[in-house]
């Protein structure tokens, strides 16, 4: 059966750290530079940038447990079922196809040039059967050294595993849908902070 897995951008982890630390320098700079006031009032600034690529490179993520995989983006989140999935692929992102609908994540972007010169033969061989083109060919964004690449082998690893046991069609995994869910805390969160930034940029 399925275990949970949770993926996330590497890149992005390590970006927000150092956003995070930049603000907290720049914070007490002020606050021992210029003077607590002025701290005070460019602190909402600073707090609207860290929670803003928090949202936007580390929030996001891919997960996957018994009863489907979550797309969880910047503004929303999508719950997919494993019966619903038909397909998986990943020329720009991982994009899970779910009858005629499309669905990407954010957390899980195809690999860059230099990623894909890097990739050896060693690192195509052993993946999921759904992986390989007719001609037994691999897609760039499936090499699994990459986000793409990692996530799509979850996904198909384990979606193939349910579907060859029978779950899919016994009814053992339920539901046949996709789930959206929006990110109202963000959301709310990103426009207070924006407004706080307005208010003590013109106080």
């Amino acid at each position: 059966m399925p275990r949970p897995v949770v993926l996330r951008p590497r890149f992005g982890i390590v970006l927000t750290c150092l956003v995070w630390a930049i603000c907290v320098f720049c914070v007490l700079s002020l606050a021992f530079g210029p003077g607590v006031i002025d701290a005070l009032r460019y602190l909402p600034a600073f707090a609207l940038a860290a929670f803003a690529c928090w949202a936007v490179f580390w929030a996001p993520a891919v997960s996957l447990d018994l009863s489907g995989v979550s797309l969880r983006n910047i503004v929303r989140t999508r719950r997919i079922t494993w019966p619903a999935i038909t397909a998986v692929e990943t020329k720009y992102t991982l994009t899970i196809h779910a009858g005629r609908a499309r669905y990407t994540a954010w957390a899980a972007p195809a690999p860059s040039r230099f990623a894909v010169s890097r990739a050896a033969k060693a690192d195509l061989r052993h993946l999921p059967r759904s992986t390989y083109g007719p001609e037994g060919t691999v897609a760039l964004g499936d090499i699994p050294s990459s986000d793409s690449g990692l996530a799509a082998l979850h996904v198909r690893r384990q979606w193939e595993a349910l579907r060859e046991a029978g779950y899919l069609e016994s009814g053992l995994v339920e539901g046949a849908g996709v789930v959206t869910t929006w990110h109202r805390g963000t959301l709310i969160a990103l426009a207070a902070l924006a407004l706080a930034t307005l208010v003590g940029a013109l106080a």
